[in-house]
């Protein structure tokens, strides 16, 4: 009898506990996301484009950035709502690059295709800003506003300076154009690093006065023109074309009223989500498997990223690809690719995970912003891939280095003493030059992986191994030069790639089909757990009177040597790619 009142005692204290829970979970997620506004006649789609534009929605809760995807999605069904009379982008300053801009402004074009109108709204802006809004209908910018247009590569050279404190770098690269460490190595740019950033540069300029001239109902010439400008007022850009009104937010809501009403509903694209979500009790029987690949690809099975940054683990990722190739639901999958690369084993599980799913169902890539190096690596073995116009693509080759700290040593005072058992045991350290023996043994090493490389391209896009090679040697393309060279098959976004992947799956048009999506977004408690995590790592990190800051830094390098288990250093990486002034 006892027995029995204390198994209820307990299921009773269970189920308050859990209705505890539960409600402190509901409240927690009303003051995070709060309600989702009734969506009504008179409504206008409001989406703000500062900053990064989002890929992954692994980013949780906490101060996600709208992705890529959220946008399109918002703005196609949008069109076809009756509810939504028009949208308006409050835009700048972006810092995406110009492949989400060029996916963002066919979303903005198909919505206006069902006669809404969009409307931007700029104060100071650049050239992306600008380049996002010509999509809209009106564009708007207060009048003390400014264009400032321009696009330029600034590469700081730090040779002389690091000589003058003793760092040395030794590098080892598969060719002329692999150029991630020339800052470190070269006074100056060598000349196919200059060939290769004025190429793309000259290809990314084009398609911008191309598109804008467009847009704006302009000849290329007059925008090549008012480009040149460099710096316009708000006042100087109405009067080239560039901008259609100045005025201000109040000005703007007039305008908006005229076409939604006078008191029009603004709804944020997260809260147009979420009411506009279909709810069904039984899902779809096939899905397409969407799996994102963000950030700098390294060893290992983790979802997190490393100090806050996004990266791609690759062990992660082959659990992902192997377990949708496995599941007889899954039709196809896509893979959104933004990545300039990293270990060279990151890589290699994640393409062959991609290869053995290829033999199964199709395996289709969306290039991003960026797919080099082993960002390429990996979409080469799937069955067709897609990149934008402005995507950097390419950089088939491989790039290690290693520090050389003698002389930094010598400089400060530190004497160094190494024992060893093995003859290159040493390879690594940093503490002298490498000897002649051990330069040959990198240049073999780096010399190996590309010609790795090489196999890896010339199988999955079935070119000749000389054209590949004809190519590669690190050499970065965009997306448009990459189709005329057959490294894409297509010009297209994540929407063209889905498309293309259910028309490969033999789904039929209209055929109700799933997408899942990985990573899986983090739920609120992964956020909670990261930010404790991250709690504690920091105070792991920080020095104390118990440790010193030499300790500290030697804990941070225990934690980076994560990015060197594989192998070479970086062995794939590419940071040197340009960034046009925006």
């Amino acid at each position: 009898m006892k027995l029995g009142q204390t198994n209820r005692r307990l299921l009773v204290t269970f189920f308050f506990f859990l209705l505890l829970f539960t409600l402190a979970v509901w409240g927690l997620n009303q003051i995070l996301v709060g309600d989702t506004p009734e969506i009504r006649s008179g409504t206008i789609l409001a989406i703000p484009l500062q900053g990064p534009i989002g890929e992954s929605p692994q980013q949780g809760f906490l101060g996600a950035a709208v992705t890529v995807r959220e946008i399109d999605e918002a703005l196609r069904r949008a069109a076809d709502d009756p509810r939504v009379n028009a949208a308006l982008l409050e835009i700048g300053p972006l810092t995406t690059g110009y492949g989400k801009a060029q996916e963002v402004r066919a979303a903005i074009k198909h919505f206006r295709e069902s006669g809404k109108p969009v409307i931007a709204f700029l104060e100071l802006a650049s050239n992306l800003d600008l380049y996002v809004a010509s999509a809209a209908n009106i564009i708007y910018q207060i009048p003390s506003g400014s264009l400032v247009l321009g696009m330029y590569v600034q590469q700081p050279f730090y040779r002389d300076f690091l000589e003058k404190i003793g760092i040395r770098f030794e590098v080892f690269a598969s060719g002329p154009y692999k150029s991630a460490f020339a800052s470190y190595t070269d006074t100056e740019a060598s000349e196919a690093q200059h060939e290769m950033e004025d190429s793309l540069l000259e290809s990314l300029y084009l398609q911008w006065l191309g598109d804008v001239a467009t847009d704006r109902g302009m000849t290329v010439e007059s925008v090549a023109a008012g480009f040149d400008e460099g710096y316009l007022s708000a006042r100087r850009a109405q009067a080239v074309g560039f901008i259609d009104e100045l005025g201000y937010r109040d000005m703007l809501n007039d305008k908006l009223s005229e076409v939604a009403g006078k008191s029009p509903l603004h709804v944020s694209v997260s809260d147009y989500l979420r009411d506009t979500e279909p709810t069904e009790l039984f899902g779809p029987e096939s899905a397409i498997a969407l799996i994102y690949i963000s950030g700098m690809m390294v060893p290992g099975d983790f979802d997190a990223g490393l100090f806050g940054a996004e990266v791609a683990a690759g062990g992660t990722i082959e659990r992902y690809i192997r377990g949708v190739a496995e599941d007889p639901s899954v039709k196809a999958i896509v893979l959104r690719v933004d990545s300039g690369g990293g270990a060279v084993t990151a890589a290699d599980v994640m393409g062959r995970a991609i290869e053995l799913a290829a033999q199964r169902k199709p395996v289709v890539v969306s290039m991003s912003d960026v797919a080099a190096s082993g960002g390429y690596w990996i979409a080469s073995k799937a069955t067709r891939i897609f990149a934008n116009r402005a995507t950097y693509t390419g950089s088939i080759g491989v790039v290690m280095a290693r520090p050389d700290l003698e002389g930094t040593y010598e400089l400060l005072g530190i004497n160094q003493e190494v024992i060893k058992r093995g003859k290159n045991a040493d390879l690594m350290s940093t503490a002298s030059p490498l000897r002649p023996d051990q330069v040959d043994i990198l240049t073999r090493n780096v010399t190996d992986i590309y010609e790795e490389f090489l196999d890896v391209v010339s199988t999955g896009r079935n070119m000749d191994r000389n054209a590949v090679d004809s190519l590669a040697q690190g050499r970065v393309w965009t997306g448009e030069q990459a189709l005329d060279h057959n490294l894409v098959d297509d010009i297209g976004g994540l929407r063209e790639a889905l498309v293309a992947a259910r028309a490969e799956a033999g789904i039929e048009p209209g055929q109700r089909t799933a997408l899942r999506i990985f990573p899986p977004a983090r739920t609120i408690f992964d956020e909670l757990t990261s930010l404790f995590n991250m709690s504690v790592m920091a105070r792991q990190l920080s020095p104390t009177p118990s440790m010193p800051l030499s300790l500290t830094l030697e804990a941070i390098w225990e934690r980076i040597r994560i990015l060197q288990i594989s192998g070479p250093l970086w062995a794939i990486m590419d940071v040197s790619l340009p960034v046009p002034a925006r």
